[in-house]
């Protein structure tokens, strides 16, 4: 069994909502599980630069930021150079991982509401018609749209237990498509959009902090439901599952091949007391170990799928990371980079990778940043500078 954290909003916690509590670990709790991990030397050697075949274009750049409204985080945008920063929300909401559409026109965020509830929400890329498209009991997250961009994935515990469900990216026609005692999260689609990669979470009743997750796969409407993952237990320590600091997100559910051909994941391994990063093919065969060493966690496919990107805490901190499918020939990207790296993604183009870095925020008082570079690591570039912890930032995608 694989743990599998996905980009869900930080939310309220009961002890009887351990759905929404897997899916709030701030990064800072992590990096606090992890912190003393046993070090080894870099690995650096020349990156792979395989740029995907595109014809998307970023023009900006969508996060969310405190500055003057803290705790509470709004959705801005900025241009790719950092220049041109806008809020376009102005409302209580506590918003958190807002991502393009496909066609780079809307925006889609969680929010958690005044009264206490996570919704989902859509804003014109402009600023303009933000509408709440969830709108039902309970709390609505993990949101994620089809390739097309017509339709969005989420869970919701409006049935009293964390189930996937798909919608209209107009929210209309919502489908209720798992029906478990589980804990069923992170949903998302496969690239061709037929099929859905999802996690499902077993809670251990008897409160010893052990939560068993799998990978499953599902058709987009719900049928022929198979667990891809075997018996590989993972462990997360009750006191870290709560809101804890609103001001960290990380992503660490499974990462799928654009061409749909294998998956990638973390599991958290008992026997070595470390994370390790595991590879698969889609139907779940030949599941193997790519390496396993300084708490390797939220892996990735680079553009091209011959690379894998993941964070580790080699170097007394998080920082990104690239190696070979097989563990092989392990690069450091961001080299100098200050404070924990937090990576979020690459642009349309597969050219450059967005990230953010925590500078100990909650011990210095510092703040999170934004950060764009190369595909290699090079050309370092802060985009944003004090005043607020600016933090999941996405590419805008546009068609030429």
């Amino acid at each position: 069994m694989v743990i599998c954290i996905s980009n869900m909003p930080a939310t309220r916690i009961e002890a009887a909502k351990i759905g929404n509590a897997l899916a709030s670990i701030s990064c800072s709790v992590v990096l606090a599980i992890f912190f003393a991990c046993e070090k080894t030397p870099d690995v650096n050697t020349p990156a792979e630069i395989i740029p995907e075949n595109t014809v998307r274009l970023s023009e900006r750049i969508v996060f969310v930021s405190d500055q003057g409204t803290s705790p509470r985080r709004q959705i801005y945008t900025m241009r790719i150079d950092g220049s041109d920063r806008r809020r376009i929300t102005h409302d209580l909401g506590d918003y958190i991982n807002p991502v393009f559409s496909p066609d780079g026109t809307t925006i889609l965020s969680n929010s958690c509401t005044p009264d206490g509830s996570d919704e989902i929400f859509a804003i014109d890329a402009n600023g303009s018609n933000l509408r709440n498209l969830s709108n039902a009991a309970g709390d609505d997250d993990f949101t994620s749209y089809s390739p097309d961009g017509s339709k969005i994935l989420f869970t919701s515990t409006r049935d009293g237990n964390s189930e996937i469900y798909i919608m209209d990216s107009d929210g209309r026609n919502q489908v209720r498509l798992t029906e478990s005692e589980l804990i069923d999260h992170a949903p998302q689609f496969t690239p061709d959009g037929l099929k859905i990669l999802y996690c499902s979470t077993n809670v251990n009743s008897a409160g010893t902090g052990v939560y068993d997750c799998d990978i499953y796969m599902m058709n987009r409407d719900g049928s022929n439901r198979m667990r891809l993952t075997e018996e590989q237990v993972c462990h997360i320590y009750p006191p870290f599952v709560e809101k804890g600091m609103l001001s960290e997100h990380m992503m660490l559910k499974p990462s799928i091949s654009s061409d749909g051909a294998r998956i990638v994941f973390s599991s958290y391994d008992w026997k070595s007391g470390n994370n390790r990063v595991l590879l698969m093919d889609a139907d779940g065969r030949n599941c193997r170990v790519v390496s396993a060493m300084d708490f390797m966690v939220a892996p990735a496919f680079a553009p091209g799928n011959s690379r894998i990107v993941f964070m580790s805490h080699r170097a007394g901190k998080y920082d990104l990371y690239e190696m070979d499918l097989d563990g092989t020939r392990q690069t450091k990207l961001t080299l100098g980079t200050p404070g924990h790296v937090l990576f979020s993604g690459f642009s349309p183009d597969g050219s450059s990778i967005i990230f953010s870095t925590d500078v100990g925020s909650v011990m210095t008082g510092n703040y999170e940043t934004i950060w764009t570079m190369n595909r290699n690591g090079s050309g370092q570039t802060q985009l944003t500078f004090g005043g607020g912890n600016d933090l999941c930032p996405h590419f805008q995608p546009l068609r030429k």
